[in-house]
């Protein structure tokens, strides 16, 4: 029921045997978090609590209150401490190297003391996160989720797949302006929180009756976008989301990150008053093309894990599937990594190259040209206004255009390496390009909606369009073809075939 969800909600382009693979480990990636010293919320009884997320049939998504990412994060951080494993942190990755056409290092910029480091490797794992930063509107924090591991795979030939893809979670926070687009996670409406327009109409009830406020993401979204468009959008262009018919002591239990979030930047008591909410760029279901089985890509001794990989979620990712994707694939591909390191003997590092990529990145330093923190800026409102929630051709080939030139001007990044917010934008700007590229060439080529890819020219999902978009870039430019889908497991496609009957969620 797992697998057929996460196909379900991925409007059939999924990787099926990527789906399988999650969704049968998923329950032991828990039982390893768990030992770990993640500590999920539980029942008197003593078991795992499990909530609703939009799209799922049935209470899955297992929780720390609202702050189950953190939760993980700290446990495996603890982990990694406790087995003393080494590992250096602020340093900008900025190219991979190669030699006899195998990956064997990277380069990277020591942002706290200026250096530039030569790091020699038998094999690079890319686990970067996705690009939702290309967006004006995002749940990533502003240094992260700018396309970082898409470019340093594109700059040697990676494959790509579903770069259109791209999930708008229905509802971040809309004000004040420094917590725009933070995260108003989809638990407070797992826990009862309805939609209301400026009317205080629960409008969800036009959109899907069913499923109402846990409808899939992209529906929920567009939604709210439509109630806006007409003119139901509250004071800063969202709709009000509701939690008031909760007991504040409820809500601290269980929501507690959501209620001292609205606290300390709105200075709201969310089980008092309504919170304003609006769309924000949330995850990248498109990017390296992988074999799941072993996070092995079609470049020699490079490997990808996680929301910097495409295929699994097809085009919409099924809420709770992110965190259980990256433990998941992360411990199987370790293992299988783990069985052939030893085989695998260190490559020289090739001097030519790393000293032209030095000599290409110290060309980058300069005392004229333009701010590039404030062409970054322009670049995510181009993507936020015309490649965000509605698409449309027209529309997509202007930004294609107003790229090429920005992509032109001179960057003012001044000439000091160390702790240089310039140069880091400029970098940033460096990797979203490419990674722009083929979202908007993808999205062009992809002639109907589908999932959170919604072209308002083409708006019907075309069975003739029931497969994926793979992106080969070379040196002149990007070759697009399509790839039909893989045959879905007869046990899923049972289950998908079946006509489920569930409750109305909400009303529980």
């Amino acid at each position: 029921m797992h697998a057929a969800d996460t196909i379900r909600e991925g409007c059939f382009i999924n990787n099926p045997l990527a789906v399988k693979i999650l969704c049968k480990n998923a329950p032991k990636a828990i039982n390893e978090l768990v030992n770990y010293g993640v500590k999920f919320h539980r029942e008197k009884d003593g078991k795992i609590s499990q909530r609703f997320f939009g799209a799922a049939t049935y209470r899955r998504a297992c929780f720390a209150g609202d702050h189950t990412g953190k939760e993980i994060l700290n446990a495996l951080v603890n982990q990694i401490e406790k087995r003393k494993i080494r590992f250096k942190d602020q340093v900008y990755i900025f190219s991979l190297l190669k030699n006899q056409d195998k990956v064997n290092g990277a380069l990277g910029l020591d942002i706290k003391n200026g250096e530039i480091i030569i790091f020699h490797s038998k094999i690079v794992i890319l686990a970067t996160g996705g690009f939702s930063r290309v967006f004006a509107r995002s749940s990533s924090r502003f240094w992260e989720n700018n396309g970082d591991g898409i470019y340093l795979a594109y700059d040697i030939k990676a494959k790509f797949i579903d770069m259109e893809m791209f999930q708008f979670h229905p509802t971040g926070m809309l004000y004040p302006k420094e917590a725009e687009g933070i995260l108003v996670t989809e638990a407070v409406r797992g826990e009862g929180g309805i939609l209301l327009n400026s009317k205080y109409e629960r409008f969800m009830e036009k959109y899907d009756p069913k499923r109402l406020e846990l409808s899939a993401r992209d529906i929920v979204s567009r939604a709210i976008y439509e109630e806006v468009k007409i003119g139901n959008g509250t004071k800063h262009g969202g709709v009000w989301l509701d939690i008031t018919n909760k007991p504040k002591n409820y809500i601290i239990k269980r929501l507690p990150r959501m209620y001292y979030q609205f606290k300390r930047y709105a200075n709201i008591d969310i089980s008092k008053e309504k919170m304003e909410v609006g769309p924000t760029a949330h995850y990248s279901m498109g990017g390296i093309y992988v074999n799941f089985k072993t996070g092995k890509i079609n470049v020699k001794r490079l490997y990808a894990i996680g929301e910097v990989t495409g295929g699994l979620h097809g085009a919409n990712r099924l809420g709770g599937n992110s965190l259980a994707e990256i433990i998941v694939f992360g411990r199987l591909n370790a293992l299988n990594i783990i069985n052939g390191i030893k085989k695998i003997n260190f490559i020289s590092l090739d001097d030519n190259l790393i000293n032209n990529k030095i000599k290409n990145f110290m060309k980058k330093l300069s005392n004229n040209g333009k701010n590039p923190i404030l062409i970054m800026k322009k670049i995510q409102d181009l993507m936020w206004k015309d490649v965000g929630v509605i698409r449309n051709g027209k529309d997509m080939k202007k930004v294609l255009k107003d790229l090429k030139k920005l992509s032109k001007i001179k960057l003012k990044t001044g000439i000091n390496l160390k702790n240089n917010q310039n140069l880091i934008a400029a970098l940033n700007i460096q990797n979203m390009l490419p990674c722009l590229e083929m979202i908007i060439r993808s999205a062009l080529y992809r002639k109907e909606s589908r999932g959170t890819h919604f072209r308002k020219d083409y708006p019907k999902s075309l069975e003739k369009w029931k497969k994926n978009i793979i992106c080969f870039p070379n040196s002149k430019n990007i070759k697009i073809i399509t790839k039909n889908i893989s045959k879905i497991p007869k046990d899923i496609k049972k289950i998908l075939n079946k006509k489920i009957k569930t409750e109305v969620h909400l009303l529980e």
